[in-house]
């Protein structure tokens, strides 16, 4: 049966691509926390940044396998953070972005969720998701990443982190559909193989 190898080493992604890839779709999931640092570059969409980073581990493993990005635009400021989610969080956290952005009028925002997949030798195929939202006032919940605990999706009351305290698919809606285009995908390449 072929195996479908997603790399991260965040402990986020591996409880979404279980509860999705996994349980959902029954797909042969290895989740690998590869032993070199995988690559990546400075770009404006996370899109960019997943195909530069799964085309770079295929390379490097030898093996077909899936990356994925995501980030936060914000409308107030010019569409930071960005791919470069991370940093914000690791540089400054939840409850100093939150002080920093308290005055803020403009509280629109969007996030953007991206798969790529990378066969050795060959381009990556990008697959895009995303949906639209504002920033909370105040920090909420206690699961997800650290936008997750301020991110308010369109037509919601509650942050990211307290719907999927409540309803992990429901939740896992917000982010749009790059999931299920990769899913599709995959499973109509690889029918012969997921049998």
């Amino acid at each position: 049966m072929k195996k479908l190898i997603y790399l991260t080493t965040n402990p986020h992604k591996v409880e979404e691509a279980n509860e999705f890839f996994s349980k959902k779709y029954g797909f042969n999931i290895e989740i690998v926390n590869p032993d070199f640092e995988i690559v990546e570059i400075q770009a404006e969409t996370c899109g960019e940044v997943a195909a530069f980073s799964a085309k770079y581990a295929a390379d490097k493993l030898g093996v077909a396998v899936l990356k994925s990005d995501s980030g936060l635009y914000i409308d107030a400021l010019g569409g930071l953070p960005g791919p470069y989610n991370h940093y914000f969080d690791k540089q400054i956290g939840v409850e100093k972005f939150l002080e920093l952005f308290k005055n803020e009028k403009n509280r629109k925002a969007r996030l953007e969720h991206c798969f790529a997949y990378c066969e050795p030798n060959k381009d990556p195929i990008v697959f895009t998701g995303g949906g639209t939202g504002t920033i909370a006032y105040e920090a909420r919940g206690t699961k997800g990443r650290w936008h997750d605990k301020f991110y308010i999706p369109d037509g919601e009351t509650k942050t990211l982190s307290e719907l999927r305290e409540i309803d992990y698919e429901k939740e896992a809606s917000y982010w749009g559909d790059a999931k299920d285009k990769f899913t599709k995908w995959f499973k109509e390449k690889y029918k012969d193989e997921l049998k």
